[in-house]
């Protein structure tokens, strides 16, 4: 159990390590702040900034609390609480047909849509999955190797999920994509 709570640590904390270092101040922060802003409810629109803030105080802290092993659970918790915000948010976004941009991960310029519903969701189960055995598990002694393998299993993951915009067009502009036309 313990290389399953390293592998959720390592591939929750990386993903919104890169997440919240994408939203650094100057252009990139604006330009989440605006999106922010387009995912909120009408209503609440105007409270876009304190949102971002929050977004990004909140992705720091996952990062941290995730990877000290005395707070992970915490750290899973709050990944888990955060993300599932994100996969709220974008969903009552595209109920309204609103299409944002996607700036969860720096400047990338792809409409949200379901595919992001998708790779929230499986972000949650692993956040999730690390919470229940950080609780259910006590860390102990680990096989150096399988470490190893468990961290590098789990950035690949980490990297799909970071790069999933790109993967996705890719795949979509491909001239053996199902949907395009010949």
């Amino acid at each position: 159990m313990a290389l399953v709570t390293l592998g959720c640590q390592v591939l929750v904390a990386s993903t919104f390590a890169v997440a919240a270092i994408s939203k650094r101040p100057g252009k990139a922060f604006a330009e989440f702040t605006r999106s922010t802003g387009r995912l909120l409810p009408p209503r609440v629109g105007r409270w876009r900034r304190p949102v971002a803030l929050g977004v990004f105080a909140a992705e720091l802290a996952v990062v941290v609390l995730t990877l000290l092993p005395a707070t992970a659970a915490a750290g899973f918790a709050l990944a888990t609480v955060t993300t599932t915000g994100f996969t709220i948010a974008i969903a009552a976004a595209l109920r309204r047909g609103e299409r944002a941009p996607c700036r969860c991960f720096g400047a990338g310029g792809t409409p949200l849509g379901p595919v992001h519903l998708a790779r929230n969701l499986v972000l949650i189960v692993v956040a999730v999955a690390g919470l229940l055995t950080a609780l259910l598990s006590p860390a102990g002694p680990m096989e150096p190797a399988l470490a190893v393998v468990t961290v590098i299993a789990a950035l690949t993951v980490a990297s799909l999920v970071i790069r999933l915009d790109d993967l996705v067009a890719l795949f979509a502009s491909s001239p053996y994509h199902p949907n395009k036309s010949k």
